[in-house]
């Protein structure tokens, strides 16, 4: 199956309001799924995990995934923290009824690098296989985990079915990386997508969805041809929040059709 969610960054940005406009807007666009960006010290703590859980019954939402602060560390004391938070957020997953932790890297060269994220997977990945969740490793630009070779290592040095990657469109084009040599090259390892839209390849700006250059149909195509099984996530990457029903029903119709059961 595939199905479309929206994140929660599209409605609440980075504000500290207990998801309440995502939980008001995503189900009135017409989501069936919603993706939780967790980035305050309360949104993962089992009490908020619960609310959410009984919050998305209500107004028919079902979670898919939970995103997280980024991997890595540059000292003993960060990496431990580190592993501790993504092992609560893979527990946080389970609890919400969902099996994918998304999170990406520091930015490029800080947080131990590509070697930090390493290290932290290292130690957390027998127990997401236990748990039966899946790790996505999200691209940014100018991040650690940014370009086809950092995950090229990353595989390499971690062998497991429950990592993968998480393909940000908009983050992949605004790194001057072309999306079909993405799907060419890990096309077995995409796990997660998030769609977004940038204003110009190359270029870390990113846009309304039917006003930038990333042809997001085009890539999810292609990912349905190769059979991809899994979720395409909104995210509304703009500061303007004034007019989502608006800005979030474009995306939903442009998107819509390439979900099924």
């Amino acid at each position: 199956m595939i199905g479309l969610a929206c994140s929660t960054v599209s409605c609440d940005g980075f504000d500290d309001n207990q998801f309440a406009v995502s939980l008001q807007i995503v189900p009135q666009v017409g989501f069936r799924f919603i993706e939780f960006n967790c980035w305050h010290p309360g949104d993962i703590t089992p009490e908020r995990i619960g609310l959410l859980k009984a919050q998305c019954a209500q107004v028919g939402l079902e979670p898919i995934s939970v995103y997280g602060w980024g991997f890595g560390g540059s000292n003993l004391s960060e990496l431990a923290k580190d592993v501790a938070h993504k092992i609560r957020l893979i527990e946080a997953a389970g609890e919400l009824g969902c099996r994918r932790v998304v999170a990406t890297g520091a930015r490029r060269d800080e947080s131990g690098g590509l070697q930090g994220i390493i290290t932290v997977l290292r130690e957390i990945v027998k127990y997401a296989e236990e748990k039966d969740v899946l790790i996505c490793l999200e691209n940014h630009a100018s991040n650690n985990l940014e370009t086809i070779e950092d995950y090229e290592s990353i595989f390499r040095q971690v062998h497991s079915d429950h990592v993968g990657l998480c393909v940000d469109t908009g983050h992949f084009e605004a790194a001057g990386i072309h999306l079909p040599d993405v799907v060419h090259h890990f096309a077995g390892k995409i796990n997660h997508v998030h769609v977004k839209e940038t204003v110009q390849f190359g270029v870390e700006r990113f846009v309304r969805f039917g006003q930038g250059v990333t042809d997001n149909r085009a890539f999810l195509q292609s990912m349905v041809d190769l059979g991809y099984q899994g979720y395409v996530s909104v995210e509304l990457a703009i500061a303007d929040k004034t007019n989502l029903l608006a800005d979030l029903r474009v995306p939903f119709e442009m998107f819509h059709p390439f979900e099924h059961d």
